[in-house]
C-alpha cells in the first residue's frame, strides 16, 4: 500500500513538471522561428495558387474534335471533358518504339490507315509530333530516328481493332505509328458516356479522304453573354518582364504602356492590345513553347483557351465555347503570337495581339441555329473554285457578334474554313472567290 502510494507521488510530480515544460514551451519561448515558418508557409501557398491559376500545356493544346468509327455508325463530338479523358488514357498508356511509313499517294495512305473500330482526335492545322509528346508527357520513342523529331501531324488514330496508335499527316502522305502495349478498356468505356454530344457524321472521298463531315444539318446552341471589358493589367502582368516597373504615356490617343525594349498599346475604342517585346535567340527556337509561355499567363480570366492553328511563325489561340473556337473581326477572344527576327544579335522580336473584350455572364436561352451539311458547304466551295490545294481547315465555330448599345455579345454557330492563311465563313470567301475570278 505504502508503495502504491509512493508511486501514485511520483507519477503526479512528472505530470506538473511536464505541464510546466509544455507551459513554457508555448508561451516563453521565443517567436521567430514560428514566424519565419508561417512566412515560408504563406510564400510556398502564394506561389502554389500562382501557378494553380496559369493553364496546364494539355489543356492549351488539346485536339478540337474527336470521330469515332464503329461497325454500325460514324460519330463525332466536339465535348472537351471526352476530349481530355482520352487524352489522359493516352497519356497513360504504354507503346512500342514508333516507326515512320512513307505512301506514295493520298488514296495509298488513307487506304493503308482505314479503320473500321477506332477513334480519331483532329487538330485544325499540322501540329509537331515531338511537342505532341513532350506536352502530353506520352512514352513514345523514336530509335534515334532524326525525321522523327521534324514530324507534324493533323490526326491522332487509335485503331481498337490493330491495337495501335497513329500520327497522320495527309498533306505530305507519311504516318508514325507504334503498337499499344496496354489496355484500351478505359479509353471504350469513355466513349458509352452518356454526358457526351454525339453527331453523325459521314466521309465523302471525293471530297477529302480524311474528313468527317455532317451530312444532315444539325443544331447547336446559340448562346448570348454580357460582356465587359478587361483590366489592361490582365495582359500587362501576362506579357511584360517585369511588370512592376512599367512606364505609360498619356498625351496620345491610345494608351501606351513600355518598359525598355517592351510596349503594349491599347486602342480605347476597339479594345485592341497590341504587344511588342523581345525573346532570346541563343535557345533553339520554339515558336509552340515560346507562344505558350505568354498564353499559360493569362490564367483563367478568359475562360478555356486552346491553340487552334499556326501559320509559319505565328500561332493563333482562342477562346472556345462548347468545345467549339469562337471567331470575331475584332480579334475578340483571339491570341495571336507572332515572332520575327531582328537586326539586333542574339534577341528575337514578339508580337501579340489581342483584345481587352470579353463575354462573361451568360443569358439563360434555349435557342438553337441549324448549322448545315459539312459535306454540302464544301462541295459549294469547290464548286466555286476553292483552290484544294489553299483549303486546310473546315471546322464549326462560334461567331462574336455585338449586339448595338446593349453590352450583349451572341454567339451563333456557324462554319469556317482555313483559306489560304486566314479563316473566313464560307459564303464571304464564296463571294471573293467569284469577285476575284479565281
Amino acid at each position: 500500500m505504502k508503495f502504491s502510494k509512493y508511486f501514485l507521488w511520483v507519477g503526479l510530480a512528472l505530470m506538473i513538471i511536464l505541464s510546466f515544460y509544455l507551459s513554457y514551451l508555448i508561451w516563453a519561448s521565443p517567436t521567430v522561428d514560428d514566424q519565419t515558418l508561417v512566412e515560408e508557409t504563406e510564400e510556398s501557398q502564394t506561389e502554389d495558387e500562382e501557378e494553380e491559376d496559369y493553364i496546364a500545356a494539355e489543356d492549351v493544346f488539346l485536339p478540337i474534335k474527336t470521330v469515332y468509327q464503329s461497325e454500325d455508325q460514324t460519330q463525332a463530338s466536339n465535348t472537351e471533358s471526352l476530349l481530355e479523358d482520352l487524352q489522359t488514357d493516352i497519356s497513360q498508356a504504354a507503346f512500342s518504339s514508333l516507326n515512320i511509313q512513307n505512301y506514295d499517294s493520298t488514296e495509298q495512305l488513307a487506304q493503308q490507315t482505314s479503320i473500321s473500330d477506332g477513334i480519331e482526335m483532329d487538330y485544325a492545322s499540322s501540329f509537331p509530333l515531338k511537342k505532341y509528346i513532350d506536352f502530353f508527357g506520352i512514352d513514345l520513342t523514336n530509335e534515334g530516328n532524326e525525321e522523327d523529331s521534324s514530324f507534324t501531324f493533323q490526326l491522332i488514330q487509335i485503331d481498337f481493332a490493330e491495337e495501335k496508335i497513329r500520327f497522320i499527316n495527309k498533306d505530305e502522305q507519311l504516318s508514325a505509328e507504334a503498337d499499344i502495349q496496354s489496355s484500351l478498356d478505359s479509353m471504350k468505356d469513355r466513349l458509352k458516356e452518356d454526358s457526351v454530344d454525339w453527331y453523325d457524321v459521314v466521309q465523302d472521298e471525293r471530297l477529302d479522304y480524311f474528313e468527317y463531315f455532317n451530312e444532315q444539318p444539325v443544331k447547336l446552341k446559340k448562346f448570348s453573354y454580357i460582356a465587359s471589358s478587361r483590366p489592361y493589367t490582365v495582359f500587362r502582368d501576362s506579357f511584360f518582364t517585369n511588370p512592376d516597373n512599367l512606364r505609360s504615356n498619356d498625351d496620345t490617343e491610345n494608351l501606351n504602356i513600355y518598359d525598355g525594349s517592351e510596349s503594349m498599346v491599347i486602342e480605347p475604342d476597339s479594345q485592341k492590345v497590341d504587344f511588342q517585346g523581345n525573346t532570346s535567340a541563343q535557345e533553339e527556337f520554339d515558336p509552340y513553347r515560346d507562344s505558350y509561355q505568354y498564353i499559360r499567363k493569362l490564367g483563367t480570366n478568359y475562360g478555356s483557351i486552346r491553340f487552334l492553328d499556326s501559320m509559319q511563325n505565328t500561332l493563333d489561340y482562342h477562346i472556345f465555347v462548347e468545345g467549339f473556337p469562337v471567331f470575331s473581326d475584332s480579334e475578340e477572344g483571339k491570341f495571336s503570337v507572332e515572332f520575327s527576327d531582328t537586326s539586333q544579335e542574339g534577341q528575337r522580336s514578339v508580337e501579340i495581339q489581342a483584345n481587352l473584350n470579353m463575354i462573361q455572364v451568360p443569358i439563360p436561352s434555349d435557342s438553337e441555329v441549324e448549322v448545315p451539311s459539312g459535306k454540302d458547304v464544301l462541295e459549294d466551295l469547290y464548286y466555286t473554285g476553292a483552290d484544294p490545294e489553299k483549303l486546310h481547315s473546315l471546322v464549326v465555330g462560334y461567331s462574336w457578334e455585338n449586339i448595338e448599345d446593349t453590352g450583349v455579345v451572341d454567339l451563333e454557330p456557324d462554319w469556317y474554313v482555313q483559306y489560304g492563311n486566314s479563316w473566313h465563313k464560307p459564303e464571304d470567301l464564296m463571294q471573293q472567290l467569284q469577285e476575284s475570278g479565281e
